[in-house]
Order: structure tokens, then sequence, then C-alpha cells
């Protein structure tokens, strides 16, 4: 009876746990699939137009080489012209540019690429029809020192003399305009003080557009006024007037480089309408670092970035007018970054330069490298912010530029540059870059100065195409789904206005940026980085669009649970009240250290700071504990103020996510199932185990972006408030891991290691061939040992860029084994890897090892490994040689003149060692 009994327990217990997997979702093996390639999923380039020197046949040429290595678009850039070429030049906007530009358009759209062009030539906005009263301007000024009594007498150039005027140590000013006669003759007799007389002309910077193309040389253009935009649009308007045909995508503005302007016309009229009082009567305080009014300064700084903001809107109405749509690079200007980002349809940051990294195998050789220091990744976040905040889906970047000296960057040295870019935000990469070259090209054909070189031309073409896969997987997932950040950091652009008494204008580029790292914000933001908070920036302007509902604050779809407010020295007044709105609706912010000191500004301060004081002093805090919290409780809502962030943010709900203690650097998006991680290992260690989320999930998958098909069910553990995947990531490597909130996957596991003996070397006579490059090809050689072929070769492998075959016959060891993971040790640069005859994959990136039992067999088995490397000693010979290859503008990495003769020998070829080594499957 009793057995009777357990039997009917049992029976009962496997039918509920029977339905309880029936109510359990399941999720299917094609919903698990990389999401389809499209056009913007794939990487683009800048595409330079040398002198427009360009052709239907290299058109064809060009973009069928791109296309095929997996380029989703290619921006059209036209620049400077090669020497011997200039009867092929073209006339920028010219009909026959125009008819160039509609060809490649339509070439483009046949390939399924999109095609972006600039809106200028070179950079930036300017070109041969900007005339002197359109261009880039700034303010000139002599001041004149004078005792009362004593007369000025002056002839004034009144050629755009914006004022004269003289102020009293007493405070009284006078204006001196109206005191001289129409050809600017002045006779003035100073009152009894000491005066100081100021002259005042707008002159132009005399900038012309940087490496502009045949038919744009000549002056940049102002970027404060929407007029001059306007006639410069007009050559624009008429170009396109009878343009047919598929249409361009977008339109492009590069990176804030308008050098030393800080004016434009009708700026004081301008100042007055906005602010209510004449800056003529304050030109001490701006012009004078003995005398500065911070308040005043200020005005004037907002008063350039709102018009600047204006420039930039107009620019993107016009190409929506057109058809088109907009990416900007924003940085380096004098205004509010995330304004101007979200002003255009793609935000877009730049890299510059390389990153030291820790991964060990990626080289860093200080005489390879530009000496500028690579953007702070938190710098990088205000494009992707930007975008977040907007509702924008795609965030691009300028990617590559000056990654290492010419012909010495690697695709293992690009690729954790663009995971960088990642897990900042970016999911839009555009290589810098890609120069047009005609077919018959003198190698190493038509080559921009500041790049690395993406062209057909240059080695690393030979794993190209892998690379822009593992970008375009990246990006199909990375452009899905929703931001998932959990804090909006407010950026308190008023302090930078106010601070910096010694500039006129500050602009916040991304190489100086103590704007950003010496300020209390950059602090914030850093910390929270550190600890791994997920967070956004935002703009008063941005803040006044959010709203909270059902439970979460609310900004053009996506949604946050709390905003931080760094410590801060002026906030407007519009931007408190709609603080306080928000936590009246049931928000809650969160104050560091104190709430705001002060209002920004000069017109109404009084009043307006009265306002803002009064508003914070009835606030009533109260302390919770003995951990430096405060709260206000406000109807919904609340205010906290916190001298650690952390404790704050624990009262809103708000978890870190604790793998970057582990040195992991993670980026987290939300689908419709759950949440998809980019992680990415940048550090020395080789992560093995568990690993805490933030957020819980009935079942995981991880997706190894290198490859199509390599992707499994990841070993889960539920906690109470989190779940752990179990993770194995060497150092380089990065994964997607995607999380299933309430679902069961229908998938085969991911594959997880451990090792079952010593690494097994691969060795013997190594047979080398070379297959392809030039100058010409080396002889074959043997080899038992495994070193650079500059020094096992002949003395044509020392110049040779390109491709050998390494073969070599090998016995299999009799180990018991799941899987043997082949690692080629160093490799110098990509090795393609046949086994037994079949392909067992291309090896690009850090680290050089692959799975490779299926290819094995029992006994003997034949290895062959194709490696190519860079081009840099091929650059090298011609140098030495003497050939007049560089017939363009061309420097090195220090902006010196381009000498490669001393360059020495690049390590090339396959240097190893070579092992196999036996491990075992792992189940979780």
């Amino acid at each position: 009876m009793g057995e009777m009994i357990a039997m009917k327990k049992t029976l009962i217990y496997l039918i509920a746990v029977f339905a309880l997997l029936q109510c359990t979702p399941q999720i299917s093996s094609d919903d698990l699939a990389w999401p389809a390639v499209k056009p913007e999923n794939k990487p683009g380039t800048y595409w330079w137009w040398m002198g427009s020197a360009v052709d239907e046949k290299g058109l064809t040429y060009n973009l069928d080489n791109l296309a095929d290595a997996g380029i989703g678009t290619a921006h059209v850039i036209p620049i400077y012209g090669v020497k011997g070429e200039e009867q092929h030049y073209i006339d920028f906007l010219s009909p026959e540019w125009m008819k160039m530009l509609s060809y490649t358009v339509d070439k483009a759209g046949k390939r399924k690429m999109n095609i972006d062009m600039s809106t200028t030539t070179g950079w930036p906005f300017g070109g041969s029809h900007v005339t002197p009263q359109y261009a880039a301007s700034k303010i000139e000024f002599e001041v004149i020192s004078l005792r009362g009594g004593a007369t000025l007498k002056k002839k004034i150039d009144t050629l755009n003399l914006q004022a004269v005027n003289a102020f009293a140590g007493d405070g009284r000013t006078i204006n001196l305009l109206e005191k001289s006669d129409k050809n600017g003759k002045l006779n003035w007799t100073a009152p009894s003080c000491k005066w100081q007389v100021y002259i005042l002309h707008k002159r132009g910077t005399g900038q012309k557009v940087k490496r502009a193309a045949p038919g744009n040389v000549g002056l940049v253009l102002d970027p404060f006024s929407v007029n001059a935009l306007e006639y410069y649009l007009e050559r624009y308007n008429k170009a396109f007037a009878g343009y047919k045909g598929i249409k361009l995508r977008a339109q492009y503005h590069d990176s804030y480089e308008y050098y030393g302007a800080d004016w434009t016309n009708g700026l004081f009229e301008k100042f007055k309408k906005r602010y209510g009082y004449d800056l003529r009567l304050h030109l001490p305080a701006i012009l004078d670092t003995n005398r500065i009014n911070p308040y005043i300064k200020a005005d004037y700084r907002r008063l350039l970035a709102e018009l600047h903001l204006q420039y930039i809107k107009r620019w993107s109405d016009w190409a929506h007018q057109k058809g088109w749509i907009t990416r900007n690079e924003a940085h380096g200007a004098p205004g509010n970054l995330l304004d101007l980002y979200a002003a255009s349809d793609i935000p877009e940051t730049e890299t510059f330069g390389s990153r030291k990294f820790k991964i060990p195998g990626i080289r860093f050789i200080k005489e390879n490298n530009s000496p500028s220091v690579p953007p702070n990744p938190l710098i990088i976040k205000f494009a992707s912010s930007a975008a977040h905040v907007a509702g924008k889906q795609l965030i691009a970047s300028e990617t590559g530029t000056w990654l290492r000296d010419h012909y010495k960057a690697a695709l293992s040295q690009v690729k954790p540059e663009i995971d960088e870019l990642f897990y900042c935000g970016v999911n839009h990469i555009f290589y810098h870059g890609n120069a047009y070259s005609p077919q018959d090209a003198q190698w190493p054909g038509w080559i921009f100065y500041a790049s690395t070189h993406f062209e057909k031309e240059n080695t690393l073409w030979n794993a190209f195409s892998d690379l822009n896969q593992y970008v375009a997987r990246c990006q199909s997932v990375l452009q899905s789904g929703r931001p998932a950040n959990d804090i909006l950091l407010y950026w308190p652009v008023e302090d930078v206005y106010h601070a910096f008494p010694k500039l006129l204008i500050k602009q916040m580029n991304v190489h100086t940026i103590d704007w950003f790292e010496d300020s209390e914000f950059g602090k914030t933001a850093a910390y929270l980085d550190k600890k791994g908070y997920s967070f956004d920036y935002i703009s008063d302007a941005q803040l006044l669009n959010v709203k909270y509902t059902d439970g979460s604050l609310v900004v053009n779809g996506n949604s946050y649970k709390t905003i931080v407010i760094p410590k801060t020295q002026h906030m407007p007044l519009n931007t408190w009240k709609q603080l306080e709105r928000i936590a009246e609706e049931g928000g809650k912010i969160i104050f560091q250290d104190s709430l705001p000191a002060d209002v920004p500004g000069f017109a109404q301060r009084e009043k307006r700071r009265a306002e803002l004081k009064k508003s914070e002093s009835q606030l009533k805090f109260r302390k919770l504990g003995d951990c430096g919290l405060e709260k206000a409780d406000m109807d919904g809502g609340s205010f906290f103020l916190c001298k650690k962030i952390d404790t704050a943010l624990r009262q809103c709900n708000v978890k870190a996510e604790a793998i970057v203690h582990y040195d992991l650097k993670f980026i987290r998006r939300k689908n419709k199932d759950g949440y998809y991680y980019f992680i990415a290992n940048f550090s020395d260690k080789k992560i093995d185990g568990w690993l805490p989320f933030s957020v819980k999930f009935k079942s995981a998958v991880i997706y190894d972006p290198r490859c199509s098909d390599k992707i499994g069910l990841a070993g889960v553990r539920e906690k109470k408030d989190y779940s752990e995947v179990y993770l194995q990531l060497k150092p380089g490597e990065s994964f997607i891991v995607r999380t299933l909130t309430n679902e069961k996957a229908d998938y085969k596991k991911w594959a997880y290691i451990k090792p079952v003996g010593e690494p097994y070397g691969i060795g013997g006579e190594w047979q080398v061939d070379f297959i392809s490059g030039g100058p010409q090809l080396p002889a074959s050689f043997k080899t038992e040992e495994l070193r650079s072929w500059t020094v096992l070769g002949d003395n044509a492998a020392e110049s040779f860029g390109g491709s050998a075959r390494y073969r070599l016959q090998f016995n299999l060891p009799h180990v018991k084994a799941d899987d043997w993971i082949l690692d080629l040790g160093k490799v110098c640069e990509s090795a393609r890897v046949k086994l037994n005859g079949k392909e067992v994959g291309n090896l690009w990136s850090v680290p050089f090892n692959i799975p490779a039992c299926q290819y094995l067999r029992k006994g003997k088995n034949l290895i062959e490994i194709e490696i190519t490397n860079l081009a840099a000693n091929r650059i090298r010979d011609l140098d030495r040689r003497g050939v007049d290859w560089r017939k363009f503008f061309f420097v090195n990495i220090f902006y010196k003149k381009f000498d490669a003769s001393h360059w020495p020998l690049m390590e090339s070829g396959l240097i190893g060692p070579v092992t196999l080594t036996p491990v075992k499957y792992l189940d979780f």
C-alpha cells in the first residue's frame, strides 16, 4: 500500500512538472539566429575622391570591391588631387561631377549599398563661392588707455567696425561711435577718471577649406549664421535641381573645425534681443582677463552655441526637404554637444589614434602610434546618449583615423578599437577609410594621408571581409531593440560656459577634455562607469521632454529609473522647475553633494537666483539612517541628496552590473524577450566562471560574432534577485549574450571546454611557398624553426607584402578528447587555416585559436596555413629604392615628411608556436 501511495505521489509530481514545462514559453531556433543583415548593419567607409578624378569604369571597380568585401555605405568626400592626373579632375558640383555622383548612387543601389556625401569637399563647410560676408569671422580689438583730460585723436578703420566704447574706472560707459565722423575720424577728450577705449572689428579668420577638391577651394563658412548657410546651400540647390535616379542616403557635417571663429554678423543685435541688455556696454567683462564677469561671458558663449545649433538644424531641415537624412560630428563645437548631436538623424563621434590595450598580442609600438591620446570612452558616450535620449536608432563613428602609421595597422588592432566603440553605444561604424583608386594605378594606389588604409591594394584586404562580417553581426544586434540604461546623468553645460576665464570661447573637443574630466559631471560619469551603472547623458533642453509614466522616466520611448544631478554650480531655472514637476509626478531625482548653487547668466540674475533659492528652501529633507542620504518627498516622487551616490541609487532600484569587476566592458539593450548584452574582454586575464547579471532570466544564449554559427545555450543559474551566466572569455574576445526573461530556448548548448592535457606542439619541417603579393614572389623555403620570413627567406622576402602558405604533416596524438583547440601562437598578421584540405577558418584577431576536432583524423594530418603580413615592408622597399610613388599630399603619423626607408623590418608570417590542446566539454 505504501508503495502505491509513493507511486501516485511521484506520478502527480511528474504531471505537475510536465504541466509547468508545457506552460513555460519556448523560443524556436529560428528566433535565436542572427538577425538578417541589412545595408546599414554593415560597416560604412569614408571614400575619398582625389581630385574627383573618377570615371564610370573606376567607380564600378571600386564599388564592386567594397560591396564584395561587405561594406554597406560609402561616404563620398572629394579632396585634393593626384599629380599627373590634372587632366582628369572634375570640378565639384559641375554637371560632369553630378553625372558621376548619379552613376555612383545608381551602381551602389544595385549592389544594395548606400551612398552618403559631405556637404562640402574636405572639411569643414565652405568653398569657392563663400565671400567674406559669409565667411567665418573673429573679433579683433584694440584697447587704448588714457587719463581724464587727455584727447584721443585717431583715424578708425570703418570696415566691419563693430564698436568703439570708452569705459571709466568708476563704471561709466560712453559710445564713441557717435562721436566719430563718417570717415572714422575720432577726436575725443576724456572726462575726469581713468579710461579705456575698446575698438572692435569683425575680421575674417582667413581659414580655407581643408584638403579642398578642385572647384571648391575657398573660405570656410560662418558656423553661427543661418543666413550664411542659406546662401551656401543655394549652390547645392542648383546642382541637384536636375538630379534624377536613386537618392543619396545622407549629407554629412564633419567635426567642428572652424578654427578661430568667435563672431558673426549682427552679434550685438542678436545678443540684445536674446538677453535684453547691450553687450557693447560690458566689453571688458568678456575681453579683459582681469575684469571678466563669468555671467556675461556665459551669455555670450551661450548665444554662439544657440546660433550654431540653429545652423545645424537648418542644414538638417534642408537635407530632409531633399529626401536625405544627416550625419553630424558635433564634437569640437563651443556649444551643447548633446543638443548638437541630437539635431541630426545620425549623431557621429570619432576615434583618432590608438588605445594601448592590455590584451596580450596587441602590439603597441610608440614609434608607430600617434602622440594624440585617443578619446576617453566617456566622451564617445555624448553621441550615443544624444541618440538614445532623442529616440534615434543609429549612432555612427569615424573609425580608425591615424590608428597606426601607414600600413602598420593590423585588423587584430582594429577590432578592440571597434569593440570599445560598441560598448560606448556606437552601432554604425564608418572606417577612415578608403580612397578611390583606378584599377591600373601604380601600387599602392591612391591613398589618403590620415587613414588606416582599408583599400583592396593593402594586404589586410585578405581578411577585411571577415572583419566586416563581425561588425555586421554585432551591429545587427546593437541596432535592434532599445537602449536599456537606468540613469539619466544631467550635463550642466552652464558650468562650462561660466568657466575658463582666459578663453573667449571654449571648444569641447575629443582630445583636450579638461572641460569634461576636471568637472564634477565628468567625475560622476567616471564613477558610474567604473561601478557598472548604465547611463545616458541628458541636456537642459532634452530634460524638458522627460515624462514620468507608469513608474518610469520616459523620453522619446526610452525609459529610465532616475535622474542624477552631479554637483552643479549653475542650473537654469526652467531646468529646476522641470525637475520639480517630474518629482511631483512620481519621479526620483538624485542630487550629489548639494543642490544647485546658482542660476546662469547675467540678465535678471538676482530675480532668478532668489526664485531658485526660495524653491530650494521649501524642500524638507530628512535623513535616512547614517549613510549620508537625505530625502525630500515631492507628492508622488522624491528628491534625494547624497554624499555617496550608490546609497541613493539603491533607493531608486538601480543595480550595477557586477561584470565590470572582472575587467569586462558591456552595453545592454532591450528586446521583446529580454536583453542583449555586448561584452568585451580588454584585460589580460581569461574569464572562466559564473558571472552575475543585474537582471533575472530563465535562459540565455551566447553568440560569438566572429562566426555565423557559433551560437549556443549558456549555463544559467537563477538567484533571488538576479541570474548568472557561465562565461569563458579570453583576452581580446567579445561575445553577445541574449537573455530570455520568461522563455526556455530550443537550441544546442554552448561548447564550454576544459583542457584534459598539455598543448601538443605541431612541429617538423614546414614547407613555405609565397602565393600572392609583391613586388615579387620570394623563393620557397623549408624550415623547422618558425620565425619571421624576413629572416628565413631570401632577400625578396624582406620587401614582400602578401601571402605565403605554410604546409606540414603531423601525427595526431592518441589522447581521448571531445575536441582539439588549434592555437597558432603569434601570427603576423592573419591566417587562413585548412586541415586535410578542408577550410577551418580565417583567424584575423586575438586570440589566434579555433576548435579543430571535426577536421582532424587519426594518424597523419595535413595542416595548411595561409599567412598574410602587413604592407609596411613593401612601402619601406619603395622608399629605399627611391621610387616616386607619393603623387599626392602625404605625411607620416607625426605630420612630418613621410620616409619609410629607415623603418625597421616588421615581423611577417607564422611565428608560432603552433599547438593542439585536447579538451573536454563541460555540461551545465
